[in-house]
């Protein structure tokens, strides 16, 4: 298999950008607001309030869908992967037909089932990260479930508590917070998926797409208007200036 400098240098940009931003939003959701830092400024209330009223069945509910928000991701995920092992086992030869097109880069067939094969590691990828936010939301059921009382139990039982046995919430809080962060780091994969596409065209629309991507992601996490429409509505410039929020 020939490898001409520029698969080598898309190759290391591909894995520079996902690598990259994956570290940058990170380190930046500790200083300033981005969609991880608001939205568990969220979680911890919501943990919160299910520590002071109980749980309802509208909290179970809002729980559940977005368990199912994964598991759709989940299975579209091994939808694709079954298409992909197709092509590369069947088919490969039909992306050959591709190198008709002018702006496509002519390549062996044995570089085309490369990228197919990178294509599928990346699904992969995105099923296990989907796979383990199922997990931990499914952690998130057994947790709620057993350390909060139901509504109705709460407000017919005279004298109780709304919550049915002592708890580190703040540790619940982070438990729901890394079921969020597994699904963020799945979708990551499919928008890199949606980059690693581009190089079936060439090696200069592939890297033109990576950055392509990165600039999309900060732009929905870092500066979109529902990350300014949720900090606004804590009325607040950054969260991270708030007080901690402190559980009883």
């Amino acid at each position: 298999m020939d490898f001409n400098p520029l698969d080598i240098f898309s190759s290391i940009w591909f894995i520079a950008c996902w690598m990259g931003y994956t570290l940058f939003a990170r380190r930046a959701a500790k200083k300033r607001n981005c969609l991880s830092s608001v939205l568990y400024r969220y979680r911890q209330e919501w943990v919160l309030k299910l520590s002071l009223s109980g749980m309802s069945e509208v909290d179970a509910v809002m729980l559940s869908a977005l368990e199912k928000q994964v598991s759709f991701l989940a299975s579209t995920s091994l939808l694709i992967l079954a298409s992909l092992v197709t092509v590369l086992g069947t088919a490969s030869t039909m992306f050959m037909n591709l190198s008709s097109l002018w702006f496509v880069t002519e390549v062996s067939l044995q570089m085309v089932q490369l990228k197919l094969m990178v294509l599928i590691f990346i699904f992969v990828y995105g099923f296990f990260t989907f796979t383990w936010a199922i997990r931990q939301y499914g952690f998130c059921f057994i947790l709620f479930g057993s350390s909060f009382h139901t509504v109705k139990y709460y407000q017919e039982t005279e004298d109780s508590s709304a919550v049915a046995i002592e708890r580190d919430f703040e540790a619940m809080a982070k438990v729901l917070d890394r079921a969020a962060h597994s699904y963020n780091y799945g979708i990551r994969a499919y928008y890199f998926a949606m980059a690693a596409m581009a190089w079936f065209i060439n090696d200069w629309f592939f890297i033109a797409a990576c950055a392509v991507i990165v600039f999309i992601l900060y732009r929905r996490e870092f500066l979109s208007s529902s990350l300014k429409a949720m900090a606004t509505a804590r009325k607040s410039d950054n969260v991270h200036d708030e007080e901690e929020i402190e559980f009883e």
